[in-house]
């Protein structure tokens, strides 16, 4: 389980944010409360867990929920991704160990794909509602 994010901390990690280019919205994270910040390349961030998505739909909800799972399934692969490579410097890998190293490998591959088709759908998405808007 991971350590909280002392007040002192999330507060530099603010201040970097902002000495990035990053304003500070209205908005707050769902999941700490921090306030979010919109980066200069359009990334909505948060100073405690990186980047997040502001959401006003079910649909939008529904697939930033979709993000979040692929990350930490992600994340999980990394981990156990990390014991293969400590098995493989002490010298105890075995076959098995090499055909599961490169599932994983597949499943990240895929899990990127995935996010990335789902990225690519979100930005045609605000292009499309920008056009509506300018049109009217």
């Amino acid at each position: 389980m991971e350590a909280p994010i002392r007040r002192e901390d999330a507060i530099r990690k603010a201040a970097e944010l902002m000495r990035s280019g990053g304003v500070m919205l209205a908005d707050v994270c769902t999941l700490c409360g921090s306030p979010l910040f919109r980066m200069p390349n359009n990334e909505v961030v948060c100073p405690i867990h990186g980047r997040v998505m502001l959401v006003k739909t079910e649909e939008e909800v529904a697939e930033a929920s979709i993000i979040g799972v692929l990350t930490e399934l992600e994340k999980s692969i990394a981990n156990m991704l990390s014991n293969y490579l400590k098995k493989i410097r002490r010298g105890e890998a075995v076959y098995d160990d090499a055909r599961d190293v490169v599932y994983w490998l597949d499943a990240i591959e895929r899990i990127e794909r995935i996010k990335k088709t789902l990225r690519r759908e979100e930005v045609v998405e605000a292009e499309r509602k920008k056009a509506e808007k300018e049109s009217s």
